[in-house]
């Protein structure tokens, strides 16, 4: 959805124009003749919207800014505009705003200018301020593309979409989300391993098409909300966004309404209807199987978490946020907030001239609050987008992420650069206060890396497994047959344990019995015959079919799965394996000779040094529903590997570590997968009474003394090796 700021004109320049102040104040400004106004009364407040019929833009204004833009007539100057205004007693605006004012209306296009002089004066910093909004469009990062005028279709397809947003379809939407909660809680798990594997192989291609439509229905109930009111959507097309395609439509004709909840309700028609097609899908996947469930899952995967973390994020000038403005009844927070609390940090640092609050007093406690939230949100959302697409695209990416930071970091320290350094700065530094900054700045830096000392603990992942357990994998692939034992029983080595159904792998062995006893009839007519090159081709053909009838005798022989120890067999869920399909290599329970349990614990090469420092002493071991407890290191392998140490410490089971496609071998069906980064294997042992307490597979940490560093080494290596795991991991999904 794509709504127009609406704010107090001053919000909308978001800063001053480098040049001094009196070239605006000596220009001779004029509204266009065709804008139209209307005013709207909230709990009170009164304000002015702003329409640009021409180009379907409004804007949001207060009564003070009106009263000054009302007056200019093209023919006196800005100065004497705000004289009169103050000798009539309106002296609410002061000249920093007047010029705040008509910079936005200049770079808004909401004004003309009588006079040539004024004109040819402001051209270059209109000019100059519009440019940087046009660099902003053209962002390969980020960029907008307008298609078509939807209006038409959409009043064509109103009448028979009313129903979305009618009363009994809300007591269907509660009852299916009901419904889709009541299965999210009794089928977590479920839920869960139906995740795993999600982006693997060609999957991403569907969930591309299937993020496309969801999109494409998001934005159709904007459009009809918007239309059921009394609205215009004049314009939709595709958000690229890492050149990822998302659709939009633009509703900022319902700033014309004079319902705040009619606002709301266009702004939250997106997220409202997907929401609705993510129970249905949810509700698909719990009754059906196979291919169907598979889609199903995916729907429910888009149209909810994608729509939760992105549309509904208030930080984000998206649907969730346009809905908490209206609901706080603050018009254009995010520019209020960023915009206050920007101000503020140059006049704490730098010592600049405050400018005047562009909020009224009854908002200030959310504006501020708001506006730190969001300010660090936006450094951290443009330093990821600038990471990924540095990460993306092979080579292309470095010249994409580079763009990002010119265009969202250097551009703007450009910009305060000119307006608080340069020799025509606008808003000058406090040098005094600056010097006092920068030293404050100096000695925070050396008492990080020379005063403060890192925690004194440091921490690894771990997970609880059973003393010489043995993993049973699948020597076929096939259907769970049958399970012949419980999880728990104890077994004696040779037993059987579950068989498998396989029919093509007990056809391929009748077959190739049928073509040996074919050619060895063969062999024994060429040597009757005296055709002794014959015969040694037949016998050539004899050995290798063999070898391959005793591969797939071996193979079928696998299918039922036999105990290769005396001692007791466990898994997880054995209960639901019955009919599942299982792939050869597929992990399916665990047999161990005693039940005695260790503790695994997989430790960086970064942090080899502090855990010998720590082989002597208790380790704290942390485990969920567990009180915290001590126990002391068995062994530490002496060589790292990137081969898991348990699954239930890799990404795709749901652990820390994340993984990588190891080699593939041409019997493969699918590479390895491996570490990102060697790790190394440390054993801390336990004893009886807290090892019938847990169970294996349980993950945990446990926390060991660190090495002395100080606190700022500490910090930038934690955050380097984050960095590079994240560029790890955007190299390993990128195309």
């Amino acid at each position: 959805m794509s709504i127009s700021p609406t704010s107090n004109a001053q919000i909308q320049m978001g800063g001053g124009a480098p040049d001094p102040n009196a070239q605006w104040l000596q220009a001779q400004l004029q509204l266009r003749a065709e804008l139209k106004f209307d005013t709207r009364i909230e709990d009170g407040n009164t304000f002015v919207v702003i329409e640009d019929p021409v180009r379907s833009k409004y804007f949001q204004i207060g009564v003070s800014e009106f009263e000054f833009i009302a007056s200019l007539d093209g023919q006196r100057t800005t100065e004497e505009v705000l004289a009169q205004l103050h000798a009539n007693g309106h002296d609410t605006i002061r000249e920093q705003q007047a010029v705040t004012i008509s910079q936005w209306l200049a770079q808004s296009n909401l004004l003309i200018s009588e006079s040539t002089e004024s004109t040819d004066r402001l051209k270059t910093q209109v000019r100059s301020l519009n440019s940087q909004t046009l660099i902003s469009k053209i962002n390969p990062i980020s960029f907008k593309v307008n298609l078509f005028n939807p209006n038409h279709l959409l009043s064509a397809a109103q009448p028979y979409f009313n129903w979305m947003f009618s009363k009994w379809f809300f007591v269907v939407w509660l009852v299916g989300f009901v419904w889709a909660v009541q299965i999210a809680a009794t089928q977590w798990t479920e839920l869960g391993i139906a995740s795993q594997g999600i982006l693997s192989g060609t999957s991403w291609i569907s969930l591309l098409v299937f993020w496309l439509l969801l999109k494409v229905v998001h934005e159709f109930a904007h459009g009809i909300s918007c239309k059921r009111f009394g609205g215009e959507v004049p314009e939709a097309g595709v958000l690229f966004l890492l050149f990822t395609p998302m659709a939009f439509v633009n509703v900022t004709s319902m700033w014309r309404f004079s319902s705040r909840w009619q606002r709301i309700i266009v702004a939250a028609a997106g997220m409202y209807v997907e929401l609705f097609v993510s129970f249905v899908a949810l509700i698909v996947w719990a009754n059906t199987e196979g291919l169907t469930a598979d889609i199903a899952y995916n729907v429910f995967l888009m149209a909810s978490v994608t729509t939760i973390l992105f549309n509904a994020n208030p930080l984000m000038r998206f649907d969730g946020y346009f809905i908490l403005s209206d609901l706080l009844k603050v018009p254009n927070l995010y520019a209020k907030g960023t915009g206050w609390f920007g101000d503020r940090i140059k006049h704490l640092f730098l010592g600049t001239e405050k400018t005047p609050n562009l909020y009224a007093p009854q908002e200030g406690r959310v504006v501020k609050v708001y506006g730190s939230m969001a300010f660090f949100w936006k450094i951290s959302i443009s330093v990821g987008l600038i990471i990924a697409a540095s990460v993306m695209f092979n080579g292309a990416g470095l010249i994409l992420g580079a763009i990002g930071v010119v265009l969202w970091f250097g551009l703007p320290l450009m910009k305060q650069y000119k307006m608080h350094f340069s020799g025509e700065a606008q808003k000058p530094i406090n040098r005094g206060r600056a010097i006092i900054s920068c030293l404050c700045a100096a000695l925070l830096v050396g008492a990080l890396f020379w005063v403060l000392k890192a925690p004194p603990t440091k921490s690894a992942p771990a997970v609880v497994q059973f003393a010489d357990e043995t993993i049973l994998r699948s020597a076929a692939d096939g259907f769970v047959d049958e399970v012949l034992i419980k999880s728990g029983d104890a077994v004696v080595a040779g037993q059987p344990l579950l068989s498998l159904r396989n029919e093509n792998l007990t056809l391929e062995v009748d077959a190739l019995v049928d073509e040996i006893k074919a050619k060895t009839i063969q062999h024994r007519i060429y040597r009757q015959q005296n055709e002794l090159g014959l015969a040694k081709v037949e016998e050539e053909s004899l050995t290798g079919l063999k070898k391959q009838l005793a591969e797939k005798r071996e193979q079928a022989a696998g299918l039922v799965v036999r105990s290769p120890l005396t001692g007791f067999v466990f898994a997880r869920n054995m209960q639901h394996m019955l009919g599942s399909f299982v792939s050869q290599g597929d992990e399916l329970m665990t047999v161990a000779q005693r039940k005695t349990k260790e503790i695994v614990v997989s430790v960086d090469q970064l942090d080899l040094e502090s855990i010998q420092l720590a082989e002597d002493k208790p380790l704290r071991v942390a485990l969920p529903g567990m009180a915290l407890f001590e126990s002391t290191i068995s062994r530490i392998d002496p060589r790292a590997s990137n081969h898991p140490t348990h699954p239930s410490l890799c990404a795709d089971a749901g652990g820390p570590l994340p993984l990588k496609p190891g080699s593939k071998d041409d019997n493969d069906a699918q590479p390895d997968m491996l570490l990102l980064s060697p790790r190394f294997d440390v054993l801390v042992t336990l004893d009886d009474e807290v090892s019938k307490s847990l169970h294996s597979g349980q993950r945990g940490r446990v926390f060991f003394k660190a090495r002395t560093q100080s606190l700022g080494s500490y910090l930038f290596l934690a955050a380097s090796d984050w960095l590079k795991t994240q560029i790890d991991q955007a190299i390993l999904v990128a195309p």
